[in-house]
């Protein structure tokens, strides 16, 4: 790394919208050939700082300037020199993985050929699904494609808004091997992450907060200084007794897509109030079996049963006594939070006269009464990912399905929204969960551990720790996912 010569320049940039400032007099420099982290609460500005430095926004006020050309007049140069992963998937979903490539080594008039030296490494891993349609991809795969597809012209910088948000640990960790290599040929990386494991493998990082630089450092000492934000401590929750008779019972359970099996013969059981952890890795069937729990798809064969009623016979029985998260947020961003909490509690039949106060209650509860009528569209992530969950147990159900409800959220709201859990928990709502945050693994009961569609171990954390000689969850989950043998 030359740490001598600076390449992004960042000199008292302001950016508002509307009422909102979104960023206030924000300056830092990056040196050539640098991995530099940027993180920082939901909100913060992370999103708006990468637009700009990417020319897709310009700057209220001061200077912005990639190998010293200025965003706002230089930005044609600018483009041709820099790759952009926004925080969201950035490809074409309904293109195979092939066509996506050479659709953007075609927008940059360049081919897959004049620089596949740059993306060898990374495009062998993905060449034995390039028909595959980029949508069908397991996410760490995706992650792969969007990586080359920034690639493609031979960028001098990288520019990566949350890169492995939604990404088992395994990916993650490949994905920043990759990453490694990249800056090891000289290449310039600005990133943004919610996973401090990950923010620990920069050379620099700075905090921001309230669209402001709260400091820039080494990562160690960042983490130190704002460690309540950053690093907050666990969580305790008193060992629960849960009565013996299952609200969900599993029996070699199969789904299969043509020839492939994407659930292979599980069997298992959870208890009343449980917190019950479904982990795996990208691939393993933990969504697919998750979504034949709630009544959204049929098995192949086995039988399962939810609050006593049959996946394949009761189905609508199931998604009216049961609360569901997706993966996606899944309120309605052009309506207010209130709408959204009235629409919802009609659909799953709260009585008119409970409504207004139950909802009133609940959204002082979530500190989110002051935002009732903001359009859901407005709110930082970590506000809609509370108001989603909080929706999805309004109904007070018995059994509430979280399907990754914390992706991309950083690790103070996270710690927040699993007071939420252990609240619903308390109230005698059993949770079944999927994550790829192994620290909150540890605030489950129990874990299932899916491996290639099969249910490799199932423990408490204390148990799977102890089974596998492992320090904490993530050295479990590694030693298991090594076990995987289908793409």
């Amino acid at each position: 790394m030359n740490t001598g010569e600076t390449i992004i320049s960042v000199s008292h940039v302001s950016k508002s919208y509307g009422s909102v400032r979104a960023l206030e007099d924000v300056s830092l420099t990056v040196s050539r050939g640098e991995i530099f982290g940027l993180i920082g609460p939901d909100g913060s500005g992370k999103s708006t700082l990468f637009r700009i430095l990417a020319t897709l926004l310009t700057p209220d006020q001061g200077k912005a300037c990639v190998d010293g050309r200025d965003v706002c007049t230089d930005y044609k140069a600018i483009r041709r020199e820099v790759g952009y992963m926004p925080g969201r998937f950035s490809l074409y979903p309904d293109l195979t993985v092939e066509e996506n490539l050479n659709f953007f080594a075609t927008v940059f008039h360049t081919t897959i050929q004049d620089h596949y030296e740059q993306i060898r490494d990374i495009y062998e891993q993905i060449a034995p699904f390039r028909q595959r349609r980029a949508g069908a991809l397991s996410g760490g795969m995706k992650q792969k494609l969007a990586l080359c597809c920034a690639l493609i012209h031979d960028p001098q910088v990288l520019f990566l808004d949350e890169p492995t948000t939604g990404v088992d640990p395994v990916s993650r960790k490949e994905f920043w091997q990759m990453l490694s290599r990249l800056q090891e040929k000289g290449i310039t990386i600005l990133v943004s992450t919610p996973f401090m494991d990950e923010a620990r493998k920069c050379h620099r990082i700075a905090f921001i907060q309230e669209g402001k630089i709260r400091g820039t450092d080494t990562p160690g000492e960042i983490l130190r200084r704002f460690r309540d934000i950053l690093c907050p401590p666990a969580l305790k929750r008193e060992k629960q007794d849960h009565p013996a008779l299952p609200v969900i019972r599993v029996e070699n359970l199969v789904k299969q897509f043509g020839s492939f099996t994407a659930v292979d013969h599980i069997s298992f059981e959870v208890r009343p109030g449980e917190i019950f952890g479904f982990l795996g890795a990208n691939g393993a069937g933990k969504t697919t079996a998750m979504r034949i729990l709630c009544g959204l798809s049929f098995p192949s064969g086995g039988q399962a049963e939810v609050l006593g009623y049959d996946v394949r016979t009761q189905s609508e029985e199931i998604k009216r006594h049961i609360g569901y998260m997706s993966q996606r947020f899944s309120l309605y961003e052009d309506l207010t939070v209130w709408e959204n909490i009235r629409l919802f509690a009609g659909i799953y039949g709260v009585p008119e006269a409970e409504i207004a106060p139950r909802a009133e209650a609940m959204l002082r509860q979530i500190g989110l009464y002051e935002e009732r009528k903001s359009l859901v569209a407005e709110l930082p992530l970590g506000w809609k990912q509370r108001l989603a969950f909080s929706a999805a147990i309004f109904h007070r159900p018995r059994l509430v399905f979280l399907d990754e409800p914390t992706g991309g959220v950083d690790p103070a709201t996270r710690r927040q929204f699993w007071e939420l859990i252990y609240q619903a928990a308390g109230e005698g709502i059993t949770v079944f969960v999927t994550t790829h945050y192994m620290d909150e693994a540890e605030y489950c009961d129990r874990i299932s551990m899916m491996v290639d569609g099969q249910i490799r171990a199932l423990d408490t954390p204390a148990g799977l720790k102890s089974r596998f000689h492992a320090r904490d969850m993530d050295e479990v989950f590694q030693k298991l996912a090594r076990e995987a043998r289908r793409n």
